[in-house]
This record gives C-alpha cells, structure tokens and sequence, in this order.
C-alpha cells in the first residue's frame, strides 16, 4: 500500500505533463540564445573532439529551443568541488550533474532550486522516460533533481575474466544466483593455477567497500554510513542500524582478511587508485565486483579488454539511492531555469542529442552497425583508425537523458533495449523496497555526518581490501564511529523514516 501511494505520487503528473508537451519551446526572432553552461562530468583529459560535439548540439537546439550550449568538461574527481566552487562563487553553471553524491547537501547549503512546477510545464519527455526512478530525484517532499536512470532496479556481483573461468573448467549460469562461497572456489582454482603476481580481485581502493555488492542494502536515500536497513527494505524489518556492527558486515569483514591472507588481492590493494578496468587490462587480474544488470557484460568486456562472465550474487531489487546515481540539477544561481528545463527535457525526447553527448559524431567517433526504432538506439563500433584510447570523443560515464536511446557498441545487440525494457517492466513488487521514495535530511545531525564519513574514510578500504586483521582494527572502526555520533544520526534517521511510513500509510 505505502509503495503504490509513493509510486503514485511520482507519477501523478502524466496527464499534466502530456497536455503541456505541445508548448512552443523555440526563441522569439528577436531574441538572443540563452547560453546554457552544461556540466560535462569526464574521467580526465578534455576529448579533442568536444568542440565539434557542443557545435553538432548546438545546430539542433538554437532552432528548436532558442538556447546554445557550452559544453564544460569538469573531471568526475573534481565534479563536487569544482561545481560547488563555481555555484558558491557566482560563476555561470546552468546544469549541474552529481554523481553518487548527496543530494541533500546540496539542497541543505542551497545550491539548486526546486524544479517542480518546471516538470509540470515542461518534463513530459522526463516523465515518459524515467518514471519510477523519478523518486529518486526528491528531497524533503521537493523535486531538485533529475534522474538519468535507464535502469528501474539494480543486481549485483562479480566479473571474472572468461577465458580463465574457461581454462579453469568451472562453470557459472548468468541466470543463477551464487554465494561468496561459490566465489571462494573459483579464487582457489585461479590461485593455484596462475600463482603469485596474479590476483583475484580488482579496484579494491577505487571501489572501497563490497558489503553492498553481496547483501541488500537500502540506505534510504543517503549514505551507507548514515544507516541502513540491512534487508534492503524488502521484509518487514525497518529498523535503521549501524552496518558497520552488523554480524554479517563482520563475516564480509573476516572474508576480505581471509582473501588476503590466501594472495587473492594484491599487496597494494589498499591503496592502488587505478581503477578496476584498467587493473583488469593488465592481464593480472581476474575480476571485479559490479552491479550486474543486462549490459554490464558487455560494456566491462569492452572496457576491461577481455570478455567477462557474470557470477550474480544479488538478483535484482530497488531503493531510492539507486536512482541517484546520476542526477541533473539546476543551480539557485541559474539565471534561465526555464530554458534550461526546456532543454533538459529535450535530452530525454526521441532526437539522438543524448547519444551524442554520450558517444560522438557518427562518422567520426563511431559508425552504426545496425539501427534501431528510435534515433539513439543502435549497435555502433567505433570508426575507422578510432579506438578507445585515441576517440576524439568518448564518455564513458553515461550520464546524458534518456539512457535507453543512446547507442551500444558491438558485440551487444538491439535486443538489449527490449531486454533492459522487459528487466524494468518485471521487476516483482516484492524486490521494491518498502520505503522507495524516503530521503533522508542530515540538515540536523551534519556535524555527525562529516565526522562519521571521515571514519568511514579511514577504515572502510581497509577492510575491503583485507589490509589489517578485523579482530583488531574493527573494534577500533566501532568506536570511532560511536565516538563520531553514529548513534545520533541513526535515532535521527529512524525518527525521520518513521513519520515518512506513518504518512504514506495515512
């Protein structure tokens, strides 16, 4: 009952939005482009070919919506700070994007404005597109960001090289679900084969905690280190509890050491930033923990160099911080909000823009193999002479609109947008968490907060990586935390959760 209530509040605005979808968006004659500066979260090195991509973008918008488009490249390690830097200081940014990062604390501080009455005005594509995942964009009631979530649900494992799991002679079902035991024997197996410089597990420091990759976990809209409700939401029990002192987080804990104990992780685990594909590329590493829905097997192959088999260790469920994993929002300072709403819509509208702002110029950073119903949905490769290292234009954080109209890259097939379609449409009910739409607000407790995610800092890539023994440094990670407020901030969550689910049961 309370999860149809939520869900039809997420969605009560589809009549509205439908009969606004016939307003008129384009510039008056008179009237100068309105200059929207677009965030364009990247993984270093400006592409050489962004110009030309903003130009091609350009071309369509200034018609159609009487706006242009400067396109500015912001490192995803720097995109918090550069962004709040920029929005503290006054200097022009029309749309923001976060990236697995809070947005209560930007709405906390004030940085973007509430986007509702421009989602009735203006959001039908958005609506159309994002449904369900819609709940992951409010806060305390109000919508301040827009997902990009072409994924209704999330499951989780581990990728291991196939040609190794081949050589090896073990098999694994992609349709069955398997246990860190399962995972264990495969370890031992590639251990013993291919012996010491060889290890099992990577991106251990760039992805420093892997409880959530082997449990369920809801974290209500914020952090793990906030609390969480360690059945992920989907059973009776929503009670907020510290996971660091759960028994099953010491088990996880005990299996990292035991792991590192046994040479499945590298001696600098702890404290190699490369991230896990480029690890993988190495040829010195089996695998990497991930979410595993329909087209991570194919873009981790393409990404890692070599093909990988999916050894699924959650099936799939939904929470609302899955829906927050990439965001659009529109800072307070924006002087615009309306065009640059207008324009947001349009990355969610059947044109091909969010193909082109995720994989470049066709003819010049790929070529289709195979065209699919809509404009953005086809099987590309990438052009002549242009691979992944050299692509004038290459984003591999997909961030941009409607994601289920944007290009995939061969081997995968158009079959994977009626697949990922149908993994949305047949999610069951009891795989959504009861409290999908709650967000936590740290407003209160953020001096706890800060001191807790600092502990967590210090300790949780430890522990994943099996650094230290956790008969002696989990005692220690405990009572820092405690000693952090960690108590305050869960009685606070829970009181918070608590009013929500008498609401929404009202």
């Amino acid at each position: 009952m309370m999860k149809k209530k939520v869900l039809a509040s997420v969605l009560a605005l589809t009549t509205v939005l439908s009969a606004a979808a016939g307003v008129s968006l384009g510039a008056k004659a008179d009237e100068e482009p309105y200059e929207i500066v677009m965030a364009i979260p990247t993984l270093g090195a400006e592409p050489s070919g962004l110009l030309d991509v903003e130009n091609a973008v350009n071309e369509i918008v200034e018609p159609e919506l009487g706006v242009k488009v400067t396109l500015y490249p912001i490192s995803f390690f720097d995109l918090t700070s550069q962004q709040n830097l920029m929005i503290t200081s006054g200097d022009k940014l029309d749309l923001a994007s976060t990236i697995f990062s809070s947005l209560g604390s930007w709405v906390d501080k004030g940085a973007f404005m509430e986007l509702d009455e421009l989602y009735v005005q203006y959001g039908a594509d958005i609506e159309k597109a994002e449904g369900r995942a819609m709940a992951g964009g409010y806060y305390n009631g109000k919508l301040y960001a827009i997902p990009s979530e072409e994924k209704q649900a999330r499951s989780y494992g581990f990728y291991a090289r196939k040609d190794m799991v081949d050589e090896l002679g073990i098999n694994f079902d992609e349709d069955k679900t398997y246990t860190l035991d399962d995972l264990e024997k495969l370890f031992a197996a590639y251990k013993e084969k291919y012996g010491d410089g060889y290890y099992c597990v990577a991106g251990t420091a760039s992805n420093s905690d892997f409880y959530g990759y082997v449990h369920e976990v809801d974290n209500l809209g914020s952090s793990n280190s906030t609390g969480i409700l360690a059945g992920g939401g989907l059973d009776d029990d929503l009670t907020v509890q510290n996971m660091y002192a759960l028994d099953s987080y010491k088990e996880y804990a005990d299996t990292m050491y035991a792991w590192a104990q046994a040479g499945y992780y590298s001696p600098d685990a702890a404290t190699n930033t490369d991230a896990n594909t480029v690890q993988i590329q190495s040829g010195y590493y089996l695998g990497t923990f991930n979410s595993t829905e329909t087209d991570m097997t194919a873009n981790l192959s393409r990404d890692c160099g070599y093909e990988m088999a999916k050894i699924e260790l959650v099936p799939a469920y939904a929470e609302t911080s899955m829906y927050q994993s990439t965001m659009w929002s529109i800072p307070s300072t924006c002087e615009n909000p309306e065009k640059t709403f207008q324009f947001l819509n349009y990355l969610y509208a059947d044109n091909g823009l969010a193909n082109m702002l995720t994989n470049g110029l066709e003819g010049v950073s790929y070529v289709v193999e195979e065209q699919g119903e809509r404009p953005g949905q086809a099987v590309i490769r990438y052009a002549d002479g242009v691979d992944a290292a050299n692509s004038p234009y290459t984003m591999p954080l997909h961030v941009y609109g409607d994601k289920l109209n944007v290009a995939v890259y061969s081997p995968m097939t158009l079959d994977y947008y009626t697949m990922a379609e149908e993994f949305n449409e047949n999610l069951p009910e009891e795989r959504i968490s009861k409290t999908l739409g709650f967000v936590f607000n740290s407003e209160s407790v953020a001096t706890e907060v800060t001191a807790i995610d600092a502990v967590v800092a210090q300790y949780s890539g430890i522990i994943a990586a099996g650094a230290q023994d956790p008969a002696d440094v989990l005692p220690k990670f405990l009572e820092n935390l405690n000693a952090a407020g960690i108590d305050k901030v869960i009685a606070e969550k829970q009181s918070q959760l608590d009013a929500w689910l008498a609401e929404q049961a009202g």
